[in-house]
């Protein structure tokens, strides 16, 4: 089945030291481009969390954020007791100057640098490591599950408008062979009443040779057979499985393409609306497309 582009996961596994979040989100693209945030810890697992997003997804811009909530443990206090012993002779002599009582003990440790917090050190173990590639994995979970999701709407819409493609190719067969036929009696019409008016003659071969010609202009036999083994060719891709968006990018153009054809030939106005109701479906097709994997 194929699977859309657009989609959201987002991944928490727990660690000793805290907890581990990932979300992925991605868009459209024609390649996969992958785009990360990770604290400073993950660095060096950046190659391997990509390669592990690669594994799952073809394309689509795929933006991956890492965050770590450490758990308030492992913290020590100290005094910048240097920074005390500077400010406290400087706020001892302001105050006398200006009549004021010197500040207390609390009021000096409430500045700003004076008590220093001293947080343990977070390390990259493989508990650690393992925590983060299994909330990947659920992230990626999601992700997929949503782009399975729009990849399963967009298989049904992209399905009923190469259904109705379909039915006007057939549409445009039925109609194909009246067009020389009425093309023949109304020149033989306007034959007759110029003969009728000056007297002249015309000779039947070349009526036939006339109306032979006008048959091999707008003959479209080859694109119609075409167009309807491109629905068929289509139909058959959205079925499959793996990554079929640029097939069907590719088969969508060459309907369009023999589209055109059936227009340019159609020497009749009723061929002519048929055509522009077909373009009309295939353009939204390809704008479909565009967002499949």
């Amino acid at each position: 089945m194929p699977y859309g582009m657009t989609g959201f996961g987002r991944g928490t596994a727990a660690h000793p030291g805290g907890a581990v979040t990932v979300e992925l989100k991605s868009v459209n693209n024609r390649f996969l481009k992958i785009s990360t945030r990770l604290p400073d810890v993950f660095n060096e697992l950046e190659s391997e969390l990509e390669g592990r997003i690669r594994a799952k997804l073809a394309r689509g811009s795929v933006y991956c954020q890492v965050q770590f909530d450490r758990k308030q443990r492992g913290v020590r206090y100290t005094l910048n007791e240097d920074l005390i012993r500077e400010w406290l002779p400087r706020l001892e002599t302001l105050a006398k100057d200006l009549g004021k009582s010197a500040p207390g003990l609390e009021q000096v440790l409430a500045m700003p640098g004076i008590v220093i917090e001293e947080s343990e050190k977070l390390t990259l173990d493989d508990d650690l490591k393992q925590a983060l590639m299994g909330a990947l994995d659920d992230a990626l979970d999601g992700l997929i599950e949503m782009r399975a999701n729009e990849g399963a709407a967009l298989l049904k819409d992209m399905t009923t408008r190469v259904a109705l493609v379909a039915t006007h190719a057939q549409e445009v067969d039925k109609r194909a062979p009246q067009i020389v036929g009425e093309y023949r009696d109304k020149l033989k019409a306007r034959i007759d009443k110029l003969m009728a008016d000056s007297g002249m003659k015309l000779e039947p071969a070349d009526l036939i040779k006339e109306v032979a010609f006008f048959a091999d202009r707008c003959d479209i036999t080859e694109e119609t057979t075409r167009l309807a083994h491109h629905c068929e060719q289509f139909q058959k891709s959205i079925e499959g499985e793996g990554e079929v968006g640029r097939r069907l990018d590719f088969i969508a153009q060459e309907m369009l393409r023999e589209t055109n054809t059936i227009a340019s030939k159609a020497n009749d106005a009723e061929l002519a609306t048929i055509a522009v109701a077909m373009k009309s479906e295939i353009e939204k097709i390809k704008e479909q497309v565009q967002n499949l994997e």
